[in-house]
């Protein structure tokens, strides 16, 4: 579901199908930016208005996800691959959902909510900057500092030394990146769990940034060569209709001398020169690049000798 062409879409759909299907991009990136509000307003606490909206906004975000997953639903024409499209949307609201008997823990999975935010990028695809895979990665990279900060920091608020919101940011950022300094460590079981999927979340994302990185550095050399065959190319293009000219000429000679129109010996000798100007251009040289004379000297044609048809001169 989480992608840049489109996030609502089906392979399947109809044309008229995408038309509803995207018209609910919009309110989707509504909800998605008040997600951030909500889980800082919920890790800090401070007091019980704020309380009061942050009840609200849990059942407000949690019951639009349900309305608009089972509206997509209605609209897709095969539920099963609506439902394959979209495993994590549905174990997002299963787990986040408002019920008594899910332990105390799960309440952490709503950070989670924060890939929601990858909704943004069709329309901001569409309306703003194109989304390469550099800026998809660094932007996902963000959100899952973000959630895992917040997750790591609200996990660990039992610790004899608590880490602190920024503390959770530098822990997860660490870990993704596969740094690890060991200042700061999971000491809970959920902890524990959060540090794997983060290692193996740390993966993933260097090889989209290094498949996405690398072909910045191949740009260049990939335009210098192409460049370079490219003026080549026309170099050998002009050479081609330069011989074909000749050709050319040579032909009119050849159906000169048939008519008897010029003298043998003149047009032999233009031959010649023309043949020995197609031999140097395409690198053959040979005893035959000119028309020597009888006698050692300038070729017969240029000393005005030679005898025609009806032997003249």
């Amino acid at each position: 579901m989480y992608h840049p062409q489109g996030t609502h879409v089906l392979p399947s759909m109809s044309a008229e199908q995408r038309r509803r299907a995207q018209w609910w991009e919009i309110p989707s990136v509504i909800v998605a930016l008040l997600v951030i509000p909500y889980l800082l307003l919920n890790y800090f606490q401070l007091g019980s208005f704020w309380g009061t909206v942050v009840d609200f906004l849990y059942i407000g975000i949690w019951t639009f996800f349900v309305v608009e997953a089972l509206s997509i639903l209605r609209i897709a024409p095969d539920n099963w691959e609506w439902a394959r499209h979209n495993v994590l949307d549905i174990t997002i609201i299963v787990t986040t959902a408002p019920f008594e008997f899910l332990p105390p823990g799960f309440e952490v999975l709503q950070n989670l909510w924060v890939l929601r935010i990858l909704d943004l990028m069709p329309v901001i695809h569409r309306n703003l900057f194109r989304i390469t895979v550099v800026r998809f990665a660094f932007i996902l990279w963000t959100l899952v500092v973000f959630a895992g900060g917040l997750a790591y920091a609200e996990l660990e608020r039992g610790a004899e030394e608590a880490p602190t919101l920024f503390d959770g940011f530098y822990w997860v950022n660490t870990t993704i990146s596969t740094v690890g300094y060991g200042d700061f460590l999971p000491t809970t079981f959920e902890t524990k769990i959060l540090a794997m999927g983060l290692q193996a979340m740390g993966v993933v994302l260097g090889a989209i940034l290094v498949a996405g990185i690398l072909p910045l550095f191949d740009r260049e050399f990939a335009e210098g060569f192409s460049r370079k065959v490219s003026e080549k190319v026309d170099r050998l293009t002009g050479e081609v209709d330069e011989l074909e000219r000749d050709l050319i000429d040579i032909d009119s000679d050849i159906d000169e001398i048939a008519r008897g129109e010029r003298s043998q010996d003149r047009v032999l000798g233009q031959i010649a020169r023309d043949l020995a100007e197609v031999r140097e251009r395409v690198g053959a040289e040979g005893p035959h690049a000119s028309w020597p004379s009888r006698a050692g000297g300038a070729p017969a044609a240029e000393r005005g000798e030679g005898t025609g048809p009806n032997g003249a001169t």
